[in-house]
C-alpha cells in the first residue's frame, strides 16, 4: 500500500500471469452473475458509482452488480453482488475465484459491510460465492453446479472490530512517512519471502543506516536474502542479532547417494508433464483449477551405455486431450525400467487423477507410479545427501541445475518457466493464431519441456561421475 500511493516507481510492472488471474476472475464473475437473474450492473467507479448505486435503489431495484459506496470518513467499497435482503437490508455476496472459504475473505467483507454500513446502506446477511472443487463439467457449465454459496455473517461479524482497527493502520501508513520506515518493515508478516519488502527497501540504498531499530528477525532475513549489504551494517549490530555470513559450503554424500541410485533399474525414463489449469472447468470430465496434461517430455536410457532417446507430446487443439496423450504415453513407455522425474507427487498426482477418468488406462498408469524415483529427493537439504549453499536452501531444479551443470540452462529458451508454458497453449491452439506464430510457440514449448527432462538427465550424469571418484 506504501509502495502504490508514495512510490508507485518503485513497483514492478504488472506481470502477463497477474493479467491472465484478473481475466480469469472476470470470467468467473460473470457466470457467478447468472445465479442472481435480473441482476442491474451499477455504471461508473467511485463517487459516479456511488450515486448510481442509491439511485437504483431509490428506483426499487432488488440485485446490484458492482454496487460502490463511500462512507463519510472516504472509506470506499465496491462489492460484488447485493441483493435486497429483509426489510430495508441488502444482502451482500462476494464471489472468489477460490475453491475453499479462507479466513481472509472474511475481513475482506467485513470492510465492504463497514463502508455499506458508514454510508448509510444496512447490510444484513454475507454471503460467500465460490467454486466447488468437486465439480465435474458435462456439457455446458451450470453455474449452480459449478458454484458454491455459504452464509458467513457469523465470522463477518466477529472480525468487524479488527477490521476497523485494520482501516485505522492502514490509513496512518498511507499518511504516515514519506520515506523508508522501519515501523513498515516490522509489520511484514513474510521478510523471508516478501517482494515488496525488498523494492521498498531497494528504493532506499541507505537503508542500512536503520539496522539498528529494525527487528532482529526481520533485519537477519533482509541481511540472508542480500537486501541490506552486512558489509555496511555495524559488526555490534551483526553480533547482537547473532547473524554470521555464510559461509560458501558444499557436501557430497557419496555413499548415500550410490545407495539412492542403486534401486535404480534400466531402461530409465526422465519423465516431465506440462500441464494446463483454469478456475472455469475447460473440458468434459474435468473440475475447477484441476490440472490438465497437455504435454510431457520423456528421454529415455535404455542401457548404460546406449544413446539417449527422445519422445515427446504436445497436444495442438484446445481440447481434452488426455487420451490422445495416455495412448501415446503407453506406446512410448516399456513395461520395466525405473521413471525419474522432479518432485514426484506432481507427475504421480496427474497419473492417480487420469487413471480414474480413464480406467482402462489405470493399471498402466499405476504401473508408472509404482516405479517412480524422485531425483529432487537427492538434493533436499534435510536428507543431507548433496549440498550445496548456492541452492540457497532449495531443491528446485532451477536452483540445482545451475550450480551442478552450468553448461546446460534455460537461458537460451524463448519459455524459461512452467506458467509461460501452460499459458502458451491455449494460444497455440487458438484458431485465430497464424500459422507462423503456431510453429514458433509450438517449438519453444517443446523446447523448454524437453530441457526439463535433459536437465534430469545431466544432473543424473554429474552424480554417477560424483560417486565414481571414490
Amino acid at each position: 500500500m506504501w509502495l502504490t500511493k508514495k512510490r508507485p516507481d518503485l513497483l514492478p510492472p504488472q506481470t502477463e500471469e497477474l493479467k491472465r488471474i484478473f481475466a480469469q476472475g472476470n470470467e468467473v464473475d460473470a457466470l457467478a452473475r447468472k445465479l442472481f437473474p435480473g441482476g442491474i450492473e451499477v455504471q461508473g467507479f467511485n463517487k459516479a458509482g456511488a450515486v448510481h448505486t442509491e439511485e437504483l435503489m431509490e428506483k426499487g431495484e432488488t440485485i446490484l452488480f458492482q454496487p460502490t459506496a463511500i462512507s463519510p470518513d472516504g472509506l470506499e467499497a465496491k462489492a460484488d453482488i447485493l441483493k435486497k435482503g429483509k426489510g430495508d437490508s441488502w444482502d451482500l455476496y462476494e464471489v472468489k475465484m477460490s475453491a475453499e472459504v479462507k479466513e481472509e475473505h472474511f475481513y475482506d467483507v467485513a470492510f465492504q459491510k463497514i463502508c455499506f454500513t458508514d454510508a448509510g446502506i444496512k447490510i444484513g446477511k454475507t454471503f460467500l460465492v465460490h467454486l466447488n472443487g468437486n465439480y465435474v463439467r458435462r456439457g455446458a457449465v451450470d453455474p449452480k453446479q459449478l458454484f458454491k454459496i455459504e452464509n458467513i455473517t457469523a465470522k463477518v461479524d466477529s472480525v468487524i472490530d479488527q477490521t476497523r482497527e485494520r482501516i485505522a493502520e492502514a490509513e496512518s501508513v498511507i499518511t504516515g512517512a514519506e520515506t523508508i520506515d522501519e515501523l513498515l518493515i516490522q509489520k511484514c508478516h513474510s521478510p523471508e519471502k516478501c517482494d515488496y519488502l525488498e523494492y521498498y527497501i531497494h528504493g532506499f540504498p541507505e537503508a542500512f543506516l536503520i539496522a539498528d531499530k529494525i527487528f532482529d528477525r526481520h533485519l537477519k532475513a533482509l541481511l540472508k536474502r542480500g537486501i541490506i549489504d552486512a558489509d555496511k551494517v555495524s559488526p555490534e549490530i551483526l553480533k547482537k542479532i547473532g547473524y554470521v555470513p555464510e559461509v560458501p559450503f558444499r557436501e557430497i554424500n557419496k555413499e548415500g547417494i550410490r545407495s539412492e541410485l542403486s534401486t535404480l533399474k534400466y531402461p530409465l525414463y526422465f519423465f516431465d508433464y506440462e500441464t494446463y489449469s483454469y478456475p472455469i472447468p475447460p473440458f468434459d470430465g474435468t473440475k475447477p483449477f484441476q490440472q490438465i496434461p497437455f504435454q510431457y517430455s520423456l528421454h529415455i536410457k535404455e542401457t548404460p551405455d546406449s544413446e539417449l532417446l527422445h519422445k515427446e507430446f504436445l497436444a495442438r487443439d484446445y481440447k481434452n486431450s488426455m487420451a490422445e496423450l495416455l495412448k501415446q504415453l503407453k506406446n512410448d513407455f516399456g513395461t520395466t525400467g525405473s521413471v525419474l522425474v522432479w518432485y514426484c507427487p506432481f507427475e504421480m498426482a496427474r497419473n492417480v487423477e487420469m487413471a480414474a477418468t480413464y480406467p482402462e488406462y489405470a493399471d498402466f498408469l499405476n504401473d508408472i507410479n509404482s516405479r517412480i524415483f524422485d531425483l529432487m529427493l537427492i538434493f533436499k537439504f534435510k536428507r543431507n545427501l548433496y549440498l550445496n549453499s548456492r541452492f540457497n536452501g532449495s531443491a528446485s531444479l532451477k536452483k540445482v541445475l545451475p550450480v551442478v551443470c552450468p553448461e546446460l540452462s534455460y537461458d537460451d529458451l524463448e519459455i524459461h518457466e512452467g506458467e509461460t508454458a501452460s499459458a502458451s497453449w491455449p494460444i497455440l491452439a487458438d484458431p485465430k493464431t497464424s500459422a507462423e506464430k503456431k510453429e514458433s510457440l509450438a517449438k519453444a514449448m517443446l523446447e523448454y519441456c524437453g530441457r526439463d527432462t535433459m536437465a534430469m538427465v545431466a544432473i543424473m550424469e554429474h552424480l554417477e561421475k560424483e560417486i565414481e571418484k571414490g
